[in-house]
């Protein structure tokens, strides 16, 4: 985790540090007399400007800076940004003396470039860390932590984590192995389980992630608590003075927070792997939007002169780990359909959490050719451009059927939802127990990788082509 952190913290500070030497390097231009235009024309100033690029470059790379740029204070930072700029303008001069270019170049607009990238570096990195210790830090993007410790540690264990200013982890909840406190908060963290809940309430709230912080002293089955959570699809660290030669699934030395952990879950993602799914999701997230606001102009006519009500259907669901969220479709159903459903349930023909029955009276006669080709499903793409779902997952529980859920169908939410999914993509209204989806949607877990999820794509572009599997 802390390599993963410190590689991303490297990029982002990065690409801060090159948006703010383009600013600098158009200002200083613009302010010197308009002097980048035939500049870039005539390649001296373009030339500059790339030299400076591949130098921060080298720079960020050489120096390995930014693995605690987030700790660092105010003034630190500052001092760091000048003797970055320092470094900066002796391999700038260098290149000048070499390409015997000195004499072309205003010291005038050199002067105003330096002191213009002090400003708007320190003023950008500062702002970055507002947004990432501030905004991303408590977004639903961000892991949440489950804290299960004692008492007397857990007030210590919150302010180290604090003290290392982790942007990417948010303790939200605490577990109290000795006491029960539940309702109190410890350090501003509200303490929501005992020893016996713990499992229960990790099942129902948003955790991601659980750090165990037990002393030895204490009598307790490690091996089982680890083997619960990974049943859940949760990640497990434990503090490493509570080491063990333990039996179980994917593991490895890790730190957490600056301490020494143990990571223990079912399956373990590389950072450059989920930031490599969210790129492409972004990518079709786009395009689908773009194509849903097509079909929106043929289909909303269609669906509102059939019945009242709106042209999109949304309902809460419940994404990865727990996370609740807005789902979107166009309205497949007569307004009143979420009412009817209590009295349809006798006629529910899959076995488990989900309702499922053929010729359902609450879809409408144009309903039933969205739902056929899959249209309904498009206005999906907005959610899966938000960040809620992903283009490739599991099927999004409703929040009836999540609150039925025992702590192993949880595992199955480890993986934001997707828009299709292996379920999908086989023959769905054919699958009649449930515990056939949550089958199908671990596996699709335990052998994720980029290339399945083209596969998968390219399958449900077949499914909806041929409208197999859908009713």
């Amino acid at each position: 985790m802390k390599r993963e952190n410190v590689r991303i913290t490297g990029w982002l500070t990065l690409l801060v540090d090159m948006m703010s030497m383009n600013a600098s390097f158009f200002l200083a231009g613009l302010i010197r007399g308009g002097i980048i235009v035939p500049g870039f024309t005539n390649g001296i100033y373009g030339n500059l400007l790339m030299v400076l690029l591949l130098s921060i470059v080298l720079i960020s790379y050489v120096g390995n800076k930014n693995i605690n740029i987030f700790k660092r204070g105010y003034f630190e930072e500052l001092v760091s940004i000048i003797a970055d700029q320092g470094k900066l303008a002796l391999i700038v001069f260098g290149y000048m003396f070499a390409m015997q270019e000195s004499s072309l170049f205003s010291r005038i607009f050199l002067t105003f470039f330096f002191s213009f990238n002090v400003l708007i570096s320190y003023v950008l990195r500062s702002y970055m860390k507002l947004v990432m210790l501030l905004g991303y830090k408590k977004s639903s993007a961000s892991n949440k932590v489950m804290l299960i410790t004692v008492s007397k540690n857990a007030s210590d264990i919150i302010k180290k984590i604090r003290r290392e200013y982790e942007w990417q982890i948010y303790v939200n909840s605490i577990a109290l192995w000795d006491k029960d406190r539940i309702g109190d908060r410890i350090e501003g963290i509200e303490v929501v389980a005992n020893r016996d809940n713990l499992f229960e309430m990790a099942k129902l709230n948003v955790v991601d992630e659980v750090f165990i912080n037990i002393p030895r002293t204490y009598k307790i089955d490690l091996e089982e608590l680890v083997l619960e959570f990974e049943k859940m699809g949760i990640i497990v660290h434990i503090y490493l003075d509570f080491f063990s030669n333990m039996n179980l699934k994917e593991k490895r030395i890790n730190e957490f927070a600056g301490l020494q952990v143990i990571s223990f879950s079912s399956v373990l993602f590389e950072s450059k792997q989920a930031v490599l799914k969210r790129a492409v999701d972004i990518i079709g997230g786009l395009v689908g939007c773009i194509l849903t606001s097509i079909l929106t102009i043929f289909l909303a006519p269609a669906i509102r002169i059939e019945s009242r009500g709106p042209i999109f259907f949304s309902q809460t669901r419940i994404g990865k780990n727990g996370r609740k969220f807005k789902i979107y479709k166009f309205r497949s159903m007569y307004e009143d359909a979420e009412q009817l459903k209590q009295e349809l349930l006798a006629h529910n023909e899959m076995d488990g959490l989900m309702f499922k029955m053929t010729d359902d009276p609450r879809i409408t006669k144009v309903g039933k050719f969205i739902r056929k080709t899959s249209l309904d499903e498009f206005p999906q793409f907005f959610n899966v451009l938000m960040g809620d779902m992903s283009l490739v997952g599991t099927r999004p529980p409703t929040e009836d059927e999540f609150l039925q859920y025992e702590g192993r169908h949880k595992r199955r939410l480890s993986l934001k939802p997707g828009l299709t999914g292996l379920w999908q993509v086989s023959g769905r209204s054919d699958i009649n127990n449930f515990e056939d989806v949550v089958k199908m949607d671990l596996e699709y877990i335990d052998h994720w990788s980029i290339l399945l999820d083209v596969k998968l794509v390219l399958k449900t572009i077949i499914v909806m082509l041929t409208g197999r599997g859908s009713r």
